[in-house]
Order: C-alpha cells, then structure tokens, then sequence
C-alpha cells in the first residue's frame, strides 16, 4: 500500500514538473539580435561618449577632427575583440536584473566595417522591456603604414554601459545596431602608442516607448481643452477611494497628461473640468464637475498604456 502511495506519488510530481516546464518552455518569446554596423554615426543613432578628463589635451589630439591628427589617416586596419555581452530587462516598474555576463568574442575590423554583421541573439519574454546593455572591448591592434601596434585599453574604459534605454520588444525579432566610431575612439598617447577609449552609438530597430507609464491626452468637443482640468488615477474600479494620482492640467499643457509608472492592473481615471477653488476652514477647497470616467487594463500586452480620452459638453 505504502508502495503504490509511493508511486502515485512520485507520478504527480513528475506531471507537475513536466507541467510547469511545458508552461515555461511555450512562454511567448521574442528574439533579439546584437548587430555591429558601419562604424560611422548615422541618423537616429544615440552616441556613449566616454569621459576623457584624465588625459591631456596633447593625449587627445584629433579624438574629435581627422585633420587634426594626420596619422588617423594612415591606419589600415583597427581590430578589435568584444566580449562578454550583458543585458538587463524588465517585466514591470521596479523589476529587473542584469543577466549573466554571456562570452561570444568576436574579432572585428572597424576600418573595414562597411556593412552590419550579426554578433549574438539572445531571447526574452514578449512585452518586456530592455532597460540597459553591456558590452566590453578587452583587446585592439592597429596597423599602419604595414606595422601593427598593441592597442592599450584603459581598464575603466573597456566594459561600455548603456543605460536607461526603455525599449519595448513587441515584435518576435527585433535588432540592436552597434557602432564603435573608430576615429574618434583611437588616441596615440606616444610616437608608436595607442590607445582605445570606445565610443559607441546605439540604435534600437523596435518599439520605443515609456517604460510602465501611463500617459495620454484629451479632447474636448473634439479640440484641445480651453479650461484647466483635474485628473485622477484609481486603482480598481472603485472611484470613491483615495486616488493614487491627482493633477492638474493646465492650459500650457494642450490636454497632455504624465500620470507616472506604475504596475500592472486594472485603473480607472476620472476626468473633472469647471474647477472653482474656494478658501474655506484656512485651506482651499476645490469644487468640479466630472466629465468623463474611463477604466483600463494597465500591462497586459504592453509596457505603457497611451489614452486619448475624449468627451463633449
């Protein structure tokens, strides 16, 4: 008896196991891809401009301007060795860990760089967030005039942190294009020594959008409000509560309205126009009608929730 309550036993556990693994393993996932590209900054491209404070001016000759530094001219070929690549994404406000330092080396040429060349994928659940990226330069040579060089990279200068990026991933593939701008990147620090303090621009081929934020705008009569209005976030349906947020639009703001970050669940606003404020009992007392009343479903599929509300009087 014993036995068979044994085996029953160990039988539930394996199909929970088994269970809980299905439901993981069909979790909807988007792929992303990490993309080196030409190295020259192009449109819609954000640059990580490293800080060069700790070097002279006569160190940091022709960092900004080619004619400046006529040996820049005669470099053949710039290698470079990236390296363990790291990622951090969010599922919700406050959420988020950087994963573990992944090690795909790959040695690139950034002279020779001319067109994009895929560098890593790695997947993360669909309708998160990629909040901030890593990577790290750990070798360089530079050849010039047929002679190669040793390339030093200043150890506070090799791990490249690009932080406060926001990119939702809605689609199953999306693309982050990599650019190392050599040119201005490479610094000769004596007559035959280099050095390497990469500068990076960064491009998100997706959804860019505010990170758990609820935001919007609002019509009147079908144009922009001509009076203040007051606004309200409730969680839940229950707008007899406290609400979590209460402003105040005024007319500067052409019915554009920021109600901050916040978690998943189901919100209610309400809208009120024709304010009067009134001092009464030493504090002010504000009376108003309320127009509109609208309740949503913040985080479902996606990590902000855009209204435009609209209503008529």
């Amino acid at each position: 008896m014993n036995k068979m309550l044994f085996i029953f036993a160990m039988s539930v556990l394996v199909l929970v196991l088994f269970s809980c693994s299905q439901l993981n393993l069909f979790e909807p996932k988007s792929k992303i891809s990490v993309i080196f590209s030409s190295a020259v900054e192009g449109e819609g491209d954000v640059t990580k401009v490293q800080e060069y404070s700790s070097y002279s001016s006569t160190v940091l000759q022709g960092l900004n301007k080619r004619e400046e530094a006529p040996w820049i001219k005669d470099i053949q070929h710039l290698y470079v060795k990236v390296s363990k690549f790291s990622y951090k994404y969010s599922t919700g406000p406050g959420a988020g860990k950087w994963a573990t330092p992944t090690t795909v080396e790959k040695v690139i040429d950034l002279t020779a760089l001319d067109s994009e060349t895929e560098w890593l994928k790695f997947d993360v659940p669909k309708g998160a967030v990629i909040v901030a990226l890593a990577l790290e330069v750990t070798q360089a040579t530079v050849t010039i005039n047929d002679q190669s060089y040793p390339v030093t990279i200043p150890a506070e200068k090799a791990r490249v942190v690009l932080p406060n990026l926001n990119w939702e991933v809605k689609d199953d593939s999306s693309e982050i294009v990599l650019s190392i701008d050599w040119s201005r990147s490479i610094i000769k620090s004596g007559p035959t020594s280099y050095m390497l303090v990469p500068r990076v621009a960064y491009r998100w081929r997706g959804t860019l959008k505010y990170l758990w934020a609820i935001y919007g705008d609002i019509k009147v009569n079908e144009a922009t409000p001509t009076e203040p209005l007051l606004i309200g976030l409730f969680e839940g349906t229950d707008t007899s509560a406290t609400p979590t947020v209460l402003k105040l639009i005024p007319l500067r703001n052409e019915g554009k309205f920021w109600l901050g970050k916040h978690e998943k669940g189901i919100y209610t606003i309400v809208v009120w126009d024709n304010l009067t404020w009134e001092f009464e009992d030493e504090k002010y007392v504000i009376s108003a009608r309320k127009a509109t009343e609208t309740t949503f479903e913040h985080g479902k599929e996606t990590a902000h929730t855009e209204l435009h509300l609209a209503y008529s009087k």
